[in-house]
């Protein structure tokens, strides 16, 4: 029993000493002395942008953000968040046992001064490869704290990058020595002279006699229709020279036409210039590249479609889509910009026999041309109104007296007059502006156009038979009613009692609808003029070229009969104040 009792008071005497221990191991860690191992403390996470921030805690360093710190004593402290490129953000803070505390600051800007520098002046600069918008030297206050790279480059010497960083209220200065660059001069000898020429890896695109830095490069030749070519150069100091040939390609051209009567032409480049060949039946070898494919025949529409060939063999197929139109029928197109387009008629397909054999040797000799397609037309002469319709940018400004020297006419009616004075260019720029207005082709009539569309089916001299005292009811032409007021050699036996220009529309139609084809103003066509039909075209495509004069067909308010008729031609260059146009239209 007494040594029992002995053990027990050793037992208490040992409790005793650790819990007096463990008290002042906790009261020393409190003082900082030790590692913080605090029962119940808190939990700080911390964040910061820009991220990266030191974090001190009391003055000690704990890391940097985004950070999770246990082990906080309870009690109040001080969070320092420090950036190189910011002003340090202080936070107090007062946390208990157990709290989860969140801390995130957004460093305020920071600005210093930034000088750039470069020798020679006049570098370009870009700052982390964006484009400075000036060039060296050059002073740039209140600059964004950070870290840049900031390229310097000038031509013909060593482009160098450099790291820099900018700190808050600091100046911070770089200095680009740039190296004088070792280059050669790059000449290639390019056949075909077109063809397109890249440098691997080099921005700047292949000039003649340009310079490169001394050293290997790729090129790539290429053209469409040609094989393409890739070769090494070693540019050296001085002049580097190469030649290229790109190879030209072929392929075969192999179409299915329907209907098969119908005429198909193809055009292709060759030699740099367009050719064309007349496909039959057989398929068709010839140059790759873009190729034109056009397909008429009496009755259908006329068929246009571009492609490319390749170096293999390309089937297509041309399916011609008949017309469904009625002849003779009225229609006008809308304007874009509002309002219509002239009064259209529709013109049948045909054939006929074109000029006179008893008439002037300009009319010969007589053939036989065939109309292939239908196609609209001006069912009266282009109006000043209708002419003043284009921007006032593209319309001529030439609004000149309508010479109607003894007939008035009411104080609305000049813009119902055929307008004239306009030069073949301008006219030509009409048509081109109601193409653009309307989505539709728009052009002048070819010669054959016109006078296909002013015999309206008939074979004689006028379009309502042979006698010339009957024109009055048909035309406004040179005729008694002029007589009375001027001399005229030859004019018509009759009275039209219209004395100059009459509005359009004032007279009888032909069988086509049309008014005003042989009298009133004479009208421009697209064909340049020749002396005799020799060697004209047996369609009605129009004799076009470098003109020097062009084609001008009917008469006017003062041409005597033998210039009326549907066959009459003359010419000009340039415009008087009775020369007008009309319009056609393609279906």
């Amino acid at each position: 029993m007494p040594r029992r009792k002995a053990d027990n008071t050793f037992v208490r005497w040992l409790l005793i000493a650790g819990v007096v221990a463990f008290v002042a191991v906790a009261d020393w860690m409190a003082d900082g002395i030790g590692p913080r191992l605090v029962l119940g403390s808190a939990t700080l996470q911390l964040s910061s942008e820009p991220a990266g921030a030191r974090v001190l805690l009391d003055g000690e360093a704990i890391g940097e953000t985004p950070l999770r710190y246990r082990d906080v004593r309870p009690g109040s402290a001080a969070v320092r968040f420090e950036h190189r490129f910011h002003d340090a953000v202080v936070r107090r803070i007062t946390v208990a046992r157990d709290d989860v505390r969140r801390i995130h600051i957004d460093f305020p800007p920071s600005a210093g001064t930034l000088e750039i520098v470069s020798n020679p002046r006049g570098a370009q600069l870009r700052i982390v490869g964006k484009p400075l918008d000036a060039i060296a030297p050059i002073v740039l206050s209140d600059y964004p704290a950070g870290a840049y790279d900031i390229t310097a480059t000038l031509a013909g010497r060593q482009p160098e990058t450099q790291s820099v960083e900018v700190l808050p209220r600091q100046a911070t200065t770089v200095s680009f020595e740039l190296e004088r660059l070792r280059v050669g001069e790059v000449f290639v000898d390019l056949a075909p002279r077109d063809a397109q020429l890249e440098i691997v890896g080099v921005d700047e695109r292949y000039r003649p006699s340009m310079t490169l830095p001394l050293g290997a490069y790729e090129f790539r030749a290429r053209r469409h229709g040609y094989g393409s070519q890739s070769f090494s150069l070693d540019v050296r100091r001085g002049r580097n020279r190469h030649a290229v040939r790109l190879e030209r390609l072929y392929g075969t051209l192999d179409l299915t036409v329907q209907p098969a009567a119908a005429i198909v032409e193809v055009s292709y480049q060759q030699a740099g210039e367009w050719s064309t060949s007349r496909y039959q039946s057989a398929p068709l070898r010839i140059p790759a590249g873009p190729v034109e494919i056009r397909a008429r025949a009496v009755g259908y529409r006329n068929y246009q479609q571009r492609l490319t060939l390749t170096a293999k063999i390309l089937h297509y197929a041309i399916e011609l889509v008949p017309f469904d139109i009625q002849p003779g029928r009225r229609f006008r197109d809308a304007l874009a910009s509002g309002g219509q387009g002239p009064l259209l008629a529709i013109i049948p397909a045909g054939v006929f026999r074109m000029g006179s054999e008893d008439d002037s040797a300009d009319e010969r000799p007589v053939r036989t041309v065939t109309v292939s397609q239908p196609f609209a037309m001006g069912v009266f002469e282009v109006t000043q109104a209708e002419f003043d319709r284009q921007p006032a940018a593209d319309a001529l400004a030439m609004k000149k007296p309508i010479p109607t020297p003894s007939l008035p006419v009411p104080a609305d009616m000049p813009a119902q007059h055929p307008v004239t004075d306009v030069p073949w260019r301008e006219a030509q720029g009409y048509v081109d502006w109601l193409s653009r207005e309307t989505g539709y082709r728009y052009r002048l009539p070819s010669e054959a156009e016109w006078e296909y569309a002013a015999r309206a089916g008939s074979a004689s001299r006028y379009y309502f038979g042979d006698d010339p005292s009957a024109l009055c009811a048909y035309e406004n032409i040179a005729d008694a009613t002029l007589a009375t007021r001027y001399r005229k050699y030859s004019t018509a036996a009759c009275s039209d009692d219209t004395l100059g220009l009459a509005p359009v529309g004032q007279f009888k139609a032909n069988a086509f609808g049309l008014h005003d084809m042989l009298g009133n103003a004479e009208e421009w066509v697209a064909d340049c003029w020749h002396n005799n039909y020799r060697g004209a075209p047996a369609t009605a495509q129009a004799r076009v070229g470098n003109c020097a004069s062009r084609v001008v067909r009917g008469g006017t308010w003062d041409s005597a009969p033998d210039a009326v008729t549907v066959s009459y031609r003359s010419l000009s260059s340039g415009a008087n104040d009775s020369r007008g146009f009309r319009v056609v239209r393609e279906l």
